[in-house]
């Protein structure tokens, strides 16, 4: 196994990666394709995020444009396939790293670039994001990092022919400070970001718990009939759940053990939630997440 991992590192490497990208249809016009519930790796090439496309008939909206330039190459191809037909827009949910690695591809084909302020607060063109750290310079490849060309402080409407896209920010921090989502009144589809999270856990490194249970609540009141995550493959009205549950429970056990005196040095032996261990990156991302979130309530208790 190990060496057959190796001859498809080794060919990626000199051939380019092939990403195997296949659009799931989610309704009429909207699809998506849908990344593995595991961390970046070179052997997935960045390939862990959900993106997505509409087609309108002047042309497409992509919904994060992923991890690579070549990624994003590859979509398109697959787009085309469907319609030949140019991008449009590119609308970023958020400025984690593999969200938004293919923008420099798609402003090469004209593309405008839409996304939140900490886009451009965060993202500098002279720096080494994660993605490329992780996977070389070879399956990095073409990628850049390019300026959007609108920002969206809080929310904006966008009409290409008759679809009509609500973009939002939802609160001043959830799972960043600065998640976006993407509302198609026509179809009832919403796109969440990493709002939404299923088959594996999130992370609280640069949100908040209560802001991304707050969220969850407005993204449940939309009604939509397909809520698209970040991370996971449910795309029903019901997708918020596990995550809703997840942090609720985690909310509860943490304000439990502040009442009975249990400092952040011995929380993560006394609450394991032993029910999500079954979810992907379990082991590399509960422990962490309970402490930024016994951080975050141990605050608020002190403010009040």
């Amino acid at each position: 196994m190990k060496i057959f991992i190796g001859l498809l590192l080794f060919l990626s490497l000199g051939f380019g990666f092939e990403y195997n990208l296949k659009p799931k249809t989610i309704t009429k016009g909207v699809y998506c394709f849908f990344g593995k519930l595991d961390k970046i790796k070179k052997e997935n090439a960045g390939n862990i995020v959900n993106t997505c496309f509409v087609q309108t008939k002047e042309g497409f909206v992509v919904i994060d444009s992923g991890p690579t330039y070549a990624y994003a190459s590859q979509a398109y191809d697959k787009m085309q396939n469907i319609a030949k037909l140019p991008v449009k827009y590119v609308i970023i949910t958020h400025d984690h790293d593999d969200h938004w690695q293919g923008n420099s591809f798609y402003k090469s084909k004209g593309a405008l670039l839409i996304g939140p302020r900490t886009y451009e607060q965060n993202v500098v063109a002279s720096m080494q994001t994660r993605m490329e750290r992780i996977l070389g310079k070879e399956l990095y490849g073409k990628t850049k990092i390019v300026k959007l060309d609108k920002i969206v402080d809080d929310n904006l409407t966008l009409q290409l022919g008759k679809t009509i896209f609500k973009i939002k920010q939802l609160e001043p921090i959830a799972h960043t400070k600065g998640d976006l989502i993407v509302y198609l009144p026509s179809v009832e589809v919403l796109f969440a970001g990493d709002l939404v999270f299923n088959g594996r856990l999130t992370s609280l490194r640069d949100g908040s718990l209560l802001g991304s249970l707050e969220a969850l609540k407005k993204i449940d009141a939309y009604h939509a009939k397909f809520i698209i995550g970040g991370h996971g493959y449910k795309t029903d009205s019901h997708a918020t759940h596990t995550l809703q549950a997840y942090l609720t429970t985690m909310k509860k056990k943490i304000l439990e053990a502040q009442d009975k005196d249990i400092g952040m040095e011995n929380i993560t032996k006394k609450i394991t939630m032993p029910k999500y261990k079954s979810e992907k990156l379990y082991d590399d991302l509960f422990k962490r997440t309970l402490v930024d979130a016994y951080k975050e309530l141990e605050m608020m208790e002190d403010e009040e």
